[in-house]
């Protein structure tokens, strides 16, 4: 089981920083500034449609006028079409290892003290579901984040990976 927690307390201690977001605020511009960061380096073509394999976390995002890009996913959460979101962690319907990354974003607001990260859902607003997808992606230093309709009256939130040993679009 990979331990984003970890690795993201290590990268922080590589880049000679001192601490780490102490609350929500803080914690969400930062990962808001993440996210534009690798969006800005590896855009992603316009998603027409995704496939995602809940057992082996295969990723299938379906371009516009491109190929597709096939990555490797974690599920941040769901986010219904009444307006409430349950993260990964606490979602009976995610597979324990598609729940990884929603943990370290748990395990940091346990550590933290940051309430936002320790409930296991409720109502949100689409601006929230997208910093709590962000934030996923930023500790756990994932490629990319993708929110789309599972087609069951809402949404997944994903963040997602590279496979080992490729890049974008090859």
């Amino acid at each position: 089981m990979r331990d984003f927690l970890t690795e993201f307390v290590n990268r922080k201690a590589d880049q000679g920083v001192r601490s780490v977001p102490k609350n929500f605020k803080k914690l969400t511009r930062e990962a808001k500034a993440y996210v534009a960061d690798i969006k800005a380096k590896n855009p992603v073509p316009d998603v027409t449609g995704f496939e995602l394999d809940l057992e082996t976390g295969d990723l299938e995002l379906k371009c516009e006028g491109e190929a597709g890009l096939n990555v490797i996913a974690q599920v941040a959460g769901t986010y219904a079409e009444d307006g409430s979101f349950m993260w990964g962690w606490g979602h009976p319907s995610v597979p324990p290892p598609m729940q990884q990354a929603a943990w370290a974003a748990q395990r940091y607001g346990d550590r933290q003290e940051i309430e936002e990260l320790l409930s296991r859902g409720g109502k949100a607003t689409a601006k929230q579901v997208e910093e709590f997808t962000a934030i996923t992606a930023y500790l756990a230093h994932a490629d990319g984040v993708f929110i789309g309709d599972h087609g069951g009256g809402g949404s997944v939130c994903a963040v997602w990976f590279y496979p080992e040993n490729t890049k974008p679009y090859e």
